[in-house]
C-alpha cells in the first residue's frame, strides 16, 4: 500500500513538473513571436499553478509557498498586461525612465571598471577598451529598470490587500522600503551582467540573455521579496509563541 502511494505521488509529481515545463515552453514561444500571441501567457500562469500544487502540494515545504501562488500569479499577469497594454512604453519613455537609464548607465561603468572589465561611455553607450568580443553596447531606457519599480509597487499593493490590517504600519514601511530598493538594484544589475555577457560570448549571447533574463530576475526579484517579507510580517515575538504575553 505504501509503494503504491509513492508510486501515485511520483507519477502525480511528474506530471505537475511537465505541466511547469510547458508553461516555460509557452513563455518562450510567446516571446519568439514577438508578444502576438496574446492568449498563451494567461495558459501558461495556469498550467504554472496547477503543476506547481501537483509537484509539491504534498511536501513539507508547500506551505510556506502556498499563500504566494496568487501573489506570483498575479505578478505574472500584471508583467505580461503592462507589455500588451503599452504602460510598459509609456513608463520607460517617460523622464523618470530617461533619468533612471542614466542612473543605470553610471552605476553600470563604476561597476564594470571595478570589476576590472575597462569601460567608458559616451551618452546611453558603454564601449569595452580592452580586449573584448563586444565593442560596445547601449543602455536604452528600458534597461533602465523603471518599470521594474512600477510593478513593483502593484505587487506591493496586493501585498497591502492581504496584509494590510494585521501587519504593523513600520513593517510595511520597512518592507516598502527594502523591497523597492532592492528590486531596483537586482534589475539594475542586469545591465553590468549583461556587459560581461557580451565581453565573453559575444552579441548572439548577449541578445538570448537580454530577451529572457529580464522577465526572470524581475520574477525572482518579487517572489523572493514576498518570501521574505511575509515570513518577518507573520513572525510572532517568541513569548507569544510560548503561549506567554509580554510583560
Amino acid at each position: 500500500m505504501a509503494d503504491s502511494l509513492r508510486s501515485h505521488r511520483r507519477t502525480v509529481a511528474f506530471y505537475g513538473i511537465s505541466l511547469m515545463a510547458s508553461a516555460f515552453v509557452l513563455y518562450l514561444l510567446y516571446q519568439s513571436g514577438g508578444g502576438k500571441l496574446l492568449f498563451l501567457p494567461p495558459i501558461g500562469i495556469g498550467l504554472f499553478i496547477f503543476g506547481f500544487y501537483l509537484s509539491f502540494s504534498g511536501a513539507s515545504f508547500y506551505s510556506r509557498f502556498r499563500g504566494m501562488m496568487l501573489f506570483m500569479a498575479l505578478a505574472v499577469f500584471m508583467s505580461w498586461m503592462a507589455w500588451d497594454t503599452g504602460l510598459h512604453d509609456y513608463i520607460v519613455n517617460s523622464s523618470y525612465g530617461t533619468f533612471l537609464a542614466g542612473v543605470t548607465i553610471k552605476f553600470s561603468v563604476l561597476f564594470l571598471n571595478a570589476a576590472g572589465y575597462h569601460v567608458t561611455n559616451i551618452g546611453n553607450q558603454i564601449t569595452f577598451l580592452g580586449n573584448s568580443k563586444i565593442q560596445s553596447f547601449d543602455v536604452i531606457n528600458s534597461c533602465s529598470g523603471a518599470d521594474t519599480t512600477i510593478l513593483f509597487l502593484a505587487a506591493f499593493v496586493l501585498m497591502l490587500v492581504d496584509q494590510g490590517r494585521r501587519a504593523s504600519k513600520q513593517k510595511l514601511a520597512v518592507c516598502f522600503v527594502l523591497g523597492g530598493i532592492g528590486t531596483y538594484l537586482v534589475s539594475m544589475m542586469r545591465v553590468p551582467l549583461l556587459g560581461i555577457v557580451g565581453y565573453y560570448d559575444g552579441y548572439g549571447t548577449l541578445e538570448a540573455y537580454h530577451m529572457y533574463s529580464g522577465y526572470l530576475i524581475f520574477l525572482g526579484s518579487i517572489v523572493t521579496f514576498w518570501y521574505l517579507s511575509l515570513r518577518w510580517i507573520n513572525k510572532r515575538p517568541a513569548l507569544a509563541v510560548a503561549g506567554r504575553l509580554p510583560d
